[in-house]
Formats: structure tokens, sequence, C-alpha cells
């Protein structure tokens, strides 16, 4: 984190989620100590603020020599130097976990999976008569674990499986028996649940990857924290040992290698010699017993000596807990209000484009184009009879990991191919990179290329070319936020009559929208680093669908009955946020109207039913927007009418002006990157629509 010691290169962070959680603090979790929230360690985040990129992957394989990293799902990623800290997965080699219902059986990690295992046995929490609980392991892990789900729960029986021959400390023992934590040796039932804490192995990939490995599946390494053989490779935590220096998997060593293992990254980084590292061969540990009094007891280990339980020892390892984990809370040095329209980081991807008012102003001016009112132009009929459409789309990067922004970017620029009721064919690519070393380069342009094209290949579509650009300014770090990139998307409509036109709708036609609103905003929050982890996890997961197969279900709809047109109007929800795109579709079919002697249509928007996505309005409440909304304001003289625009909003909770009216006037001008389609349709197709999904009524025309 501080940027003088930083090497001048791309670092990259993977990891499977984007959080971990701080395991010191997990039997706190559940005793009721702690919430959840308070052990994440928000990944993502860290990374944005230590300038590094985040890819958020699971890793399947490694080739050392290649120096290749294998992810699911996604091309790999080419390195120069690795640093492995992945810690390790719990031993499944338990006849309790073999045999019976696996749902019944779950490791201890990913503990993020036997949380949630453990919530759903709340249910039996105050029921002495239900199946008694087991945990499988006599380790220190597993008694902490004991001792925090009988305060967790104070009536459920609650077994401790210890092998045969394991001596347990006599206090450890005392207190077990006090908790009416019974201790057994036998293999329980197999229709008890069981949470299995039986110690550590290496993850499958490890041991397939040729690396030099102890007995243990551990990677052996230098004192220097290299991995034998591979002077570019490093090995630290759990999954890593020095060779001739055994030690335990610990989460004390884990952390106290930190300090040499980025020394040696900076040393090597700078051709300096790298340092040798001598861990303790002893650590101390701190079993916290939590007591269902108001103060908890800890013993306290040094090898075999054991002392305890005193309520100041774990006084200490709260202390010591709780001050690690704020070190990574870095929401604290940001505070929302403090900051002016102009102080905001300027948001990216759809947000960068230019305002309504300039863009309309300079196409006015400009006759030597031919300007389309629709989300793509209609090119030429094709000698197949389908006619061909285009459109074009593009922006700055909106996350740090290229291979998921080409991915984004490809489904946000297809969009407007799906808005006509098109089906992409293909599309080609203008790449503006960073300044870099060519074979950075190389490796960022591969990542875009393949995001864009993972997005296309799905839809039966192809990236067929393109042209790269070097960018002139210096770039901030992380570097690949420094890509921009667009898009030229090529698409098809089999018949020119079921062309989804931006007018057309028709008296009495219900508006439908595909997915939530709040992306703007949810990014800006997420810039400034106040937005909660899983909300933009969630997001991004949405984002990273492509909607061309409610497209395709439209159009097989329409085939079938070819005499009946389903969709009378429909466009895509970008950078104008939902008023100013639904104005655009207003404004040109009240244009047909008045050239025909009619009166103008009216849209009706329902407030309460417009999808948000999670925590968008408390966001609002904090002050985040997109720096690109203010812009956004000109729709807003749309509501209630100017000219032949009109918009009347209604709900069942709001009183105009009152806070939840005011933050849906934020949302209907919230900027949207890979947002909903919007169509205009007849009820009885609405109906049909809405049952099959992902349609969501927010309105109808008056």
């Amino acid at each position: 984190m501080n940027p003088k010691l930083k090497p001048s290169a791309m670092i990259t962070l993977v990891n499977k989620s984007s959080t971990t959680i701080y395991s010191g603090m997990f039997p706190g979790v559940l005793a009721g100590k702690y919430k959840m929230d308070e052990i994440l360690i928000d990944l993502r985040n860290l990374a944005s603020k230590a300038g590094v990129s985040f890819v958020m992957a699971e890793i399947e394989g490694i080739a050392p020599k290649k120096k290749k990293l294998f992810l699911a799902g996604r091309p790999e990623i080419q390195y120069s130097s690795l640093s492995l800290n992945i810690g390790t997965k719990t031993n499944l080699n338990s006849k309790s976990f073999i045999q019976g219902d696996k749902n019944l059986a779950v490791p201890i990690k990913p503990f993020s999976e036997s949380y949630k295992f453990i919530v759903d046995q709340d249910i039996h929490k105050d029921d002495s008569s239900a199946k008694p609980f087991v945990i499988i392991g006599g380790g220190f892990a597993g008694i902490e674990i004991a001792f925090s789900l009988r305060k967790r729960w104070p009536k459920r029986s609650i077994l401790l499986k210890v092998k045969s021959g394991i001596k347990l400390n006599k206090n450890l023992l005392i207190n077990l028996k006090a908790f009416n934590i019974r201790i057994i040796q036998k293999d329980p039932s197999i229709l008890y649940p069981k949470l299995i804490c039986t110690g550590n192995e290496s993850f499958d990939w490890i041991k397939d990857s040729c690396l030099p490995l102890d007995e243990d599946g551990r990677v052996l390494t230098k004192k220097t924290l290299q991995v034998l053989n591979y002077p570019e490779l490093f090995a630290v935590g759990d999954c890593g040992v020095i060779k001739n220096h055994p030690r335990p998997a610990s989460g004390v060593w884990a952390v106290r290698s930190a300090k040499p293992l980025a020394k040696n990254l900076e040393s090597m980084s700078k051709y300096f010699k790298l340092k040798e590292w001598k861990p303790q061969r002893k650590a101390i540990q701190i079993l916290d017993i939590n007591s269902r009094k108001k103060e908890s007891k800890a013993f306290i280990s040094w090898g075999k000596f054991m002392i305890g339980p005193y309520h100041f020892l774990s006084r200490i390892k709260e202390s010591i807990d709780r001050k690690f984990i704020s070190k990574f809370d870095l929401s604290k040095e940001i505070h929302s209000n403090m900051f002016s329209q102009e102080e905001k980081i300027k948001c990216r991807g759809c947000a960068a484009k230019v305002a309504f008012k300039p863009l309309n102003s300079a196409l006015k001016k400009l006759d030597l184009i031919e300007s389309s009112t629709d989300d793509s132009i209609d090119i030429e009929l094709l000698n197949s009879g389908k006619t061909l459409i285009q459109s074009v789309d593009g922006f700055p990067s909106l996350v740090s990991d290229p291979w998921l922004n080409g991915r984004l970017l490809a489904f946000h620029s297809c969009s407007d191919i799906w808005a006509c009721g098109g089906s992409v064919i293909s599309a080609q690519s203008v790449v503006n990179l960073p300044t870099l070393s060519h074979d950075l380069q190389q490796e960022l342009l591969f990542q875009v290329l393949e995001g864009i094209n993972s997005a296309l290949v799905i839809q039966g579509a192809n990236l067929i070319g393109g042209h790269t650009l070097e960018s002139r300014k210096i770039s901030e770090e992380p570097f690949s936020l420094a890509i921009e990139s667009s898009l030229t998307v090529n698409g098809t409509i089999d018949d020119k009559k079921y062309f989804w036109s931006k007018r057309g709708m028709k008296q009495g036609d219900q508006i439908l929208i595909s997915r939530s609103l709040g992306t703007g905003i949810i990014f800006s929050a997420f810039m400034n680093g106040q937005l909660k982890p899983y909300i933009l996890d969630s997001v991004l997961k949405e984002m990273n669908k492509s909607q061309h197969n409610i497209v395709n279900y439209i159009n097989q709809l329409e085939n079938r009955n070819p005499r009946k047109k389903i969709i009378n109007a429909c466009t895509d929800i970008t950078g104008f946020g939902l008023l100013g795109h639904l104005s655009e579709m207003l404004d040109s079919t009240n244009t047909e109207q008045l050239k025909m002697n009619l009166d103008p249509f009216k849209i009706i928007l329902e407030l309460d039913n417009i999808p948000v996505y999670d925590g968008v309005i408390e966001l609002l409440n904090q002050g985040f927007e997109s720096t690109f909304a203010p812009s956004n304001e000109i729709f807003l003289k749309y509501i209630y009418g100017e000219k032949n625009l009109k918009f009347d909003l209604i709900s069942n909770n709001f009183v105009p002006k009152d806070s939840f009216y005011n933050a849906m006037l934020r949302i209907l001008i919230d900027p949207q990157t890979c947002g909903p389609l919007v169509i205009s349709c007849s009820p009885i197709h609405s109906e049909k629509l809405i049952q099959k999904g992902p349609w969501t009524k927010i309105g109808f025309i008056s």
C-alpha cells in the first residue's frame, strides 16, 4: 500500500471470490461475538486502493515452465512472476464424510459454505432432542468451533470426535465436559450432521503441478520463499513450506511471512539480492472458549505448554483480531458527503459518454451522416432476404479485469442489436492500450479480445477483425483500467416487418423491463470505496449475462404466428438512463402521431414496480450517484409534460418530493452499463412474457 515501494509493473490479484474471511475471527462469528461482515476482507477494494488489477476466478492449474496460470471458464493468464498464497482445503479422507448423505457432512473450508450449513442447523438450537451435531477433528480448530457452537446452541447435543490415542489437555477436557460437549472416538451415525475439521491438504491442481512438494503436498521453497528450481515463483502461507524447516499449517506463519515476502518481491523487481527468512519454530496460539457468560475465557498455548482459561486472554485475542482486521477497512478513509461533484472520481463504463445536450446539438449541425432514431442502423437487404443492421459502442474500462471488461463491453454493445430484435453475427473492435512493454500489451490485448469473443460465441457470432491504438497519456495504475475499447456490432433481422423500432407504441401498451436499474450509482460508490462487496458481486453477475435468449424467444413466437407482431417498440437502457431512453421512444412515437393529426401519448410509470439492484436506495441516501447523472437531469423536465413529451409517475408509497420519490427520480436518470431492454407491447403479450420471464411491468401508454 506504499506507492513508493511498489514495483513499476502490472500486478494482478487472482482470487475465487471478491472477499476472504479472516479465519481467526470465524469461531467468534459462530458464537455471536462478531457479524460476518466484520471479518470479511474486501479484496476488490483493497486491490483498487493499491493500484492492483483484480481477477475473480477459480484457479484450475499452473504450467510453471510456460509461466501460465489456468482459470476456470476463461483464458489462462501469462505471468512473469507469481506469488502463491492460496491456503489449503479441508482434508476429506474421513469415513464419516465418504459414507452417507454428503449434505450432512460439510468441510470447515470454505468458511462461507460451512457458515451456511451451520445457519441452516439453527432451527434445532433449542431442541435437546434433535440429532446431535458432530465436529470431526480434535485439533485446536475443531475444539474452538465446538465451544463456539455451544454458545450458539445452548441445548443441542454436540459431539467432538477425536482420533483414538489423541490426548487432550486436562483443563481442556474439564471445560469441554463443563460445556456439555461430549468426546467420542467411534464413528458417529451417518444420519448425524457433521462439520469436518480434520486438518488440511493441498488443492488437487497443486498436486498435479509438477512443482516440488513435500509429503503433505505443500510446495517446497528456499528460505527466500522462492519455489525450488523456479526463482520467479514464490509460495507462502499454508500452501508452501521451506525445505528442511517443517512446520504445521497455521495462520500465524502465513501472516508472519507477509513482510519478508513483500521485501523479496520488491528486491526481485529491482534485481537486488533476496533475503532469507527463518520462521519461528513454535507459535503462540490463543483458543477462545466463548463462555455463555458475559465475558469469554481463553487458553494460550506454546508448543505443548498450555494455561488458562482466563478472561484477560480472551480480551487480548479480541484486541489482536480487531486490530488486524481493522487494517483492511478502507471505507473509513473516504466519506462521500465530503465530496463535491468535481471531487468524485469520474465514472467509467457507459457513464463516460458525452452528455445529451452537446451530442444532440453537434448531430443537428452535422448533416453529412445518416442518423437513425433507432438503436442500430439499417444497412441493406442481404441476398438471403435478411436485413443487415449495425451499431457501435465503447467505453473506458469499467473494471480492472481486462477479460471481464471485454465481455461486458460486448454485451453492452450487442444490446443495440437486441433492441431492434436482431441477432448478432459479427463484430470488429478498436482497443486503445496503455504504453507498456510489448509482452504486457500482448497479454492485455489477448485478455480483452478473448473477453469480447466469449460474449459473441455464445450468440453464434464471431470477432472478425479490428484495430489497435497505443495511448499517448501517462497511465495510472492499475494499467488494465487504462484500456479503452469500442465495438462495431453487425446483426441481422430475419424479416424487416419484425424490426423493433423505438417508435410504434400503441394506446394501452404495457411497458416491460428485462432487468434492474442502478449500475451507475453502484459503480460510483465502488470507485469511491464505499460499496459492500456482495452488492457488486451480484450486479456483475447480472451484467455478465447475455440477453440474446430473451430476444430469440420473442422472435420464435412471432415466427410461429406471422400475423401477430408482439413488440410495438423497444430500446435498451444505457447512458441516458430509463427516462432519457423512454423519452426517445415517446418522442419518435408522438412525432408519428402528430403527422397523422392524432393526440400524443404519455407514459405512466409505476415507481413501485421498477426493479432496482440491492443497496441502490441506501447509496443514494449516502449521496452517491454517477458523475454523468447531472447531465441526464435534462430529461426530468418531461415529467408532467413539456412540449409533446409527458411522463406521469404513480405510486402507492409516495407523496411528490418525499424521500422515495426523490430517490426514484435519481434512479430514472441513472446511466446503465449492460442495462435492461425495455419493450412496449399489448397486455395480452405482456402477460405471457412476464410469466416466461425475466420481464417486469413498470408502466403503460395512455
